[in-house]
């Protein structure tokens, strides 16, 4: 799709001549008539800053009374209309809709994500769409009116700094929607947030499109000189179809939201106000449960215990560290989610967006505490990282075996608090955490023994119950126990160290059963991680 303005729908008219005479008409068997292509003749309903371009392509379904008679036709654009190899049924009384929708794709789109870099255009990440009632069959163009369905911030800068603005970014959004079977599109709660560059346009305005979704974005501009200047926006509702406008002064140290615009394109949807928050690597919305850390959204929840926690697991990627999907990498600090195969046989890394989004990564414990793997050298400087803060966000921590028993109430190695909130008598409940909004699950974990080992291994898949992963571990900060290269000769050098964690199993027959309860986990295992919020900062 090019940036230019297209209205124009062409229709092509068929003309019949009738011929008269004077002679005797002689009866003849009348012709099968020969099928009709389907062509379809686009409309935008609004002025858009894309057009269709030759070789777009569409997919089209039509549906009789009788049921479906075509769908997803791809439909390719000649510069006029979309056509295809699709033929009519058979002309007569009974009408047909037909839904379209842009880009193209080989199977029905049940998701649809823009592009993060969209400096170069928004075209690919224009998901648009039509409906067209009571068609009948015809040698005319059908013409549809398509939609946006995606929402576009539209940016305008007035710039005081010395120097040209080389890239304005928007961080905070869900960059994926879910496509209903009305094409409606929504953004996938369970996507990760993250940053789109936006597009330059000839007269100076940055524009981007995003998912419809509630959002609180941060407008980051980087002038000449790679100085960057950020400005939270407030909390905002952003609905498909919509232009949202954000006006701007960028000053030499600062710059400035204002709340005028005009809207020229799309429907008006309104302004986007500045947000007193600053922006940062952490901005809390505790009362409306979440925060945002790292570009990042994670919800979160104050449980009984009188503690903010993490209700989502940690996704974030430490500076310096790649997420491995190879368990032989013993030392990578970070690996992919583990999810079960297709054939219910076995765990594998899960290394698609959607699985990362709603599983998180899996840390081993020096690089969950801030650490490289292979700093850990001694029992003493295991027993000072109780309560880091680690990779979490300033002001919470990695779980301590406190935090872990005032929860649950009980873990190996540990005292038994039966008067824990989530304890149920004989064990750390699941269902009570989650009825609380814990979101507790078994998420497997990479199992590599101690620093001899030279390949992991899944954990959390078992025959008995092949449908899902029954168990897991996560990390937590407290040290729970050491071995040696030599057993008790502490001067051969550490094999093994241990810190207390959660270890959900619901390897049970009723949900009602599932446990959590704390463990020691190795260092070398790589597991989930969730971050609770420090008492004193509250």
């Amino acid at each position: 799709m090019k940036k230019i303005l297209f209205m124009g729908a062409i229709a092509l008219l068929a003309v019949t001549a009738c011929q008269k005479n004077n002679t005797t008409p002689v009866l003849q068997e009348e012709p099968e008539k020969e099928a009709l292509d389907v062509r379809i003749s686009p409309v935008m309903t609004k002025v858009t800053q894309t057009a269709f371009e030759t070789g777009d392509a569409i997919g089209l379904t039509i549906t009789r009374s009788a049921g479906a008679y075509a769908t997803n036709e791809k439909m390719t654009f000649d510069g006029s209309v979309f056509s295809g190899s699709l033929k009519w049924y058979a002309e007569g009384t009974d009408g047909a809709t037909l839904t379209a929708y842009y880009p193209y794709s080989a199977t029905a789109p049940e998701s649809f994500s823009v592009q993060a870099d969209q400096s170069a255009g928004t075209s690919e990440s224009d998901f648009v769409a039509g409906i067209k009632e009571n068609v009948l069959p015809s040698a005319h163009a059908v013409t549809i009116p398509f939609k946006h369905k995606l929402a576009l911030i539209s940016i305008s800068v007035t710039n005081n700094a010395e120097g040209e603005i080389t890239s304005m970014t928007l961080t905070g959004a869900r960059l994926t929607a879910k496509i209903g079977a009305d094409y409606a599109a929504t953004a996938d709660e369970t996507a990760a947030a993250g940053s789109i560059v936006a597009h330059k346009t000839a007269d100076g305005t940055f524009v981007a499109i995003l998912p419809p979704q509630t959002v609180t974005l941060a407008v980051t501009v980087t002038t000449a000189g790679n100085k960057q200047l950020s400005q939270a926006l407030k909390e905002a509702v952003l609905k498909g179809g919509k232009k949202y406008s954000v006006s701007i002064v960028v000053n030499p140290e600062d710059l400035t939201v204002v709340t005028d615009g005009d809207i020229t394109d799309w429907e008006d949807g309104g302004n986007l106000d500045p947000d007193d928050t600053p922006a940062g690597d952490l901005v809390e919305k505790l009362s409306e449960g979440y925060i945002i850390y790292h570009e990042d959204n994670y919800t979160v929840a104050k449980m009984k215990d009188g503690k903010w926690w993490m209700t989502q697991n940690l996704r974030y990627v430490p500076e310096g560290l790649t997420p491995s999907s190879d368990l032989t990498a013993v030392t990578a600090g970070i690996f992919c989610p583990l999810k079960v195969n297709e054939g219910h046989t076995a765990a594998e890394f899960d290394t698609s967006e959607a699985g990362i989004s709603a599983k998180g990564y899996l840390y081993q414990a020096e690089a969950a505490l801030g650490l490289k793997v292979g700093d850990l050298t001694t029992v003493a400087a295991a027993q000072a990282l109780e309560g880091a803060q680690g990779i979490c966000p300033e002001g919470w921590h990695v779980p301590t075996g406190a935090d872990i028993i005032s929860l649950v109430g009980k873990s190996v190695g540990l005292e038994t608090n039966k008067n824990a909130p989530y304890f149920d008598g004989e064990n750390g409940s699941i269902k009570l955490l989650n009825e609380d909004g814990f979101n507790m699950d078994a998420f497997g974990a990479v199992s590599i023994q101690d620093n001899t080992k030279t390949a992991g291994t899944f954990m959390g898949w078992a025959s008995g119950y092949p449908d899902k992963l029954s168990s897991g571990m996560f990390c937590g900060s407290t040290y729970a126990g050491v071995t040696y290269n030599e057993k008790d000769v502490e001067s051969s050098g550490i094999k093994n160290l241990q810190f207390y964690g959660f270890m959900p199993m619901t390897n049970k027959a009723s949900e009602s059963a599932y446990t959590c309860n704390g463990s020691k986990v190795s260092y070398r295992i790589a597991a989930p991680l969730r971050c609770v919020r420090n008492p004193e900062e509250e």
